[in-house]
């Protein structure tokens, strides 16, 4: 049975887990962010209650305060002697201008008949059956004042509020009352104070038993009603402490309110009831802004959460079936495939590696690579194991060879880093061929290469000792056919000398390729050894051995001074620039001195080295063939040498590494560029 790779989490959840997974996490998130919102809601609310109720505290000592300055003008009028109406009246009329809301202060008897007046037409007028005078009649004890409820009273039918205190005679019996009429504006002042401004709030007082007594803003419009049966006061009512908060839809405007109120629990006082409200989309309108932002976040976010499970749900379909193809590649390929862990290890074995070794994959497993790789080569293993787990490539490569069922069989290994999600390196995978028979081919190659090597240097030194050889005789017909010149050339006549001289001609130009063919074998078999070489001196060195043909022909020479230095050797370097140049000299153009030019530029890795003429150029059809050994373009009779200049230059450029080519254009010149590897400027 065959271990193969683990899959990963999300290759084994399915799609619709995914997908439930991502709604579950769009119904946290919604749930939590109700539960936040509504937690916001209700801190919202708590303080606007707070801060309500400190208002409506501040407004109820301030109507306190107010009473009390009526409690005390009633007082002073009550003890005042009542026995002579005319002093009572000035006196009442002069402590009312105390506060100007007051309309009239007057005196009412135990009957109900108005006495004494600060407006002398209402006095006569029998009022007992009025509720400011039975209701301050009937006042418990402890409290001695009566606010009533707004009452159309005089001409122009306005409503005032009668606020009323009883009278006792000598004995403490009832003995009337005495009674202030306020205009609506008394409280209004005081209730437009702690108005806030804003659409929909609004300040009551109500008495005990639910009629307004003020309001702000709009006071005609609701001044007098009756709201006992509904809204805060009721709530109040019912709740029974002296101070509450509600949510709530008021009686008057049928607004939904956040209001607080409070009553009036000093002893002497009326209960009277302040109510103060703000309309709840106001209290709201900073949460809702901010519920609203939330709500578009978590809508983006949900958007987003949905989109990513979808990009997820198609990378799942997509890693599902990579991961299907990964294993379907990976058992049946037939090349081997393992994993090892960081202690050496086999984690993971295909099926192609198990067959190789005659064992299942089960039983390979948990086994160390040593057991199947020779022992000669367990170090250049462990090496390649080990710079796989470094920077910077991270992989690595050997050669091995493995113990298989069918013997001993080499391996060419590539290993790479597996990492994990975190970017830790936790195994290393490595992907093995049989490259036995390219091994068993490649020695075989060598060996061939040795044979050509060796066959090559038995050729130079044939062609070496040949040259050589060659020379013996030739020397001996040259001595010969001087001495025939020298005894019998009286005896000969015209055709017999001119036969002899191309004779001696003949072996002249025959001693001269010997000599060519002897230093061409030469190159890259004896050479002065490889060392750093300067191109300046060497150029300096074949410019000294022209001399003589560069200064008749009056050659201009170009060359550079930041000419490089390279690895190579001198003597053939001298050669190869010397036949250059020489070329250059020889083959110039009749019409026109000869310049030369000498260059090097920085390629990739290598220099390219030019010299350049203007003489008579050469047509392209010719330009591999001038490389040739022996090749002439030219007669004897035009232009002198043997035909192997070039030969020897392209000889000597790709023993050091180069490659040599002409570009030319017949009859404006020559250039020839050749390459040398390394060296620095």
């Amino acid at each position: 049975m065959t271990t193969t790779p683990k899959r990963s989490l999300l290759a084994g959840l399915p799609p619709l887990g995914i997908w439930g997974l991502s709604a579950g996490l769009v119904v946290l998130l919604v749930g939590l962010t109700a539960f936040q919102l509504h937690a916001g809601y209700l801190r919202t609310v708590r303080v606007a209650s707070a801060n309500l109720a400190d208002t409506a505290r501040v407004t109820e000592e301030q109507v306190r305060g107010s009473l009390r300055v009526v409690r005390l003008m009633l007082r002073a009028i009550a003890e005042a002697p009542r026995n002579e109406p005319g002093p009572l009246r000035r006196f009442m009329a002069t402590r009312t201008k105390i506060v100007p809301e007051i309309r009239q202060a007057f005196i009412v008897n135990a009957q109900g008949i108005v006495t004494v007046s600060t407006l002398p037409q209402v006095e006569g007028r029998d009022t007992g059956g009025r509720a400011f005078f039975t209701a301050a009649r009937d006042l418990p004890p402890g409290r001695d004042i009566h606010v009533n409820k707004p009452l159309p009273i005089g001409i122009d039918g306005a409503l005032v509020i009668m606020v009323s205190m009883p009278l006792t005679d000598a004995e403490g019996q009832f003995d009337g009352i005495v009674a202030v009429s306020l205009e609506l504006g008394y409280f209004q002042h005081l209730l437009q104070s702690v108005h806030t401004g804003e659409p929909g709030a609004g300040a009551l007082l109500v008495t005990p038993d639910g009629d307004i007594v003020g309001r702000d803003p709009e006071p005609e419009l609701y001044v007098g009603k009756n709201i006992a049966k509904g809204g805060a006061f009721a709530m109040h009512r019912e709740a029974g402490s002296a101070a509450n908060t509600f949510v709530h839809v008021t009686l008057t405007d049928g607004k939904e309110k956040v209001s607080a109120a409070r009553t009036l629990t000093e002893p002497a006082m009326p209960p009277l009831v302040v109510i103060v409200g703000r309309p709840l989309d106001g209290v709201l309108a900073p949460w809702r802004a901010e519920a609203m932002l939330v709500a578009a976040v978590v809508g983006v976010l949900a958007i987003a959460i949905f989109g990513l499970t979808g990009l997820a749900g198609r990378h799942l379909v997509a890693l599902t079936a990579s991961e299907e193809r990964y294993r379907g590649l990976i058992e049946t390929q037939n090349d081997l495939v393992v994993r090892l862990t960081l202690d050496e290890h086999l984690a993971f074995a295909n099926e192609a590696f198990a067959r190789a070794h005659g064992q299942d994959s089960s039983a390979i497993i948990g086994q160390s690579w040593r057991a199947f790789v020779h022992e000669d080569d367990h170090a250049a293993t462990a090496q390649a194991i080990t710079d796989v787990l470094r920077p910077p490539g991270f992989r690595a490569a050997v050669e091995n060879r493995m113990k298989m069922v069918a013997g001993l069989r080499w391996v060419s290994w590539e290993g790479a880093a597996i990492r994990d999600m975190a970017g830790r390196i936790v195994e290393v995978q490595a992907v093995g061929r049989d490259i036995t028979e390219w091994v068993e081919h490649r020695e075989r190659q060598s060996a061939l290469l040795r044979d050509l090597d060796t066959s090559n240097r038995e050729l130079e030194q044939f062609a070496y000792i040949a040259s050589h050889d060659l020379r013996e005789p030739l020397r001996m017909i040259t001595s010969y056919l001087g001495l025939l010149e020298r005894r019998y050339t009286a005896l000969l006549d015209e055709d017999g000398r001119q036969f002899l001289d191309f004779a001696r001609d003949g072996a002249k130009r025959m001693d001269l390729m010997v000599l060519d063919l002897l230093e061409f074998s030469r190159v890259g078999r004896v050479r002065d050894p490889l060392a750093t070489v300067a191109l300046a001196d060497v150029i300096a060195a074949a410019l000294d051995n022209l001399r003589m043909p560069i200064e008749e022909s009056g050659a201009t020479l170009s060359i550079p001074a930041d000419l490089p230095t390279i690895t190579g050797s001198g003597g053939e370097l001298v050669r190869l620039f010397q036949n250059l140049i020489g070329n250059a000299v020889k083959y110039r153009h009749p019409d026109r001195p000869p310049v030369i030019t000498v260059s090097a530029q920085r390629g990739d890795r290598v220099w390219v080295c030019a010299v350049a003429d203007n003489g008579i150029g050469i047509a392209p059809e010719y330009f591999e063939r001038i490389f040739d050994i022996f090749q002439r373009l030219h007669s004897r009779n035009e232009y002198e040498g043997t035909g192997i200049g070039l030969a020897l230059c392209r000889k000597i450029v790709e023993h050091h590494g180069g490659r040599i080519w002409v570009e030319s254009e017949p009859g404006k010149g020559s250039c020839f560029r050749f390459t040398l590897v390394g060296g620095a400027a």
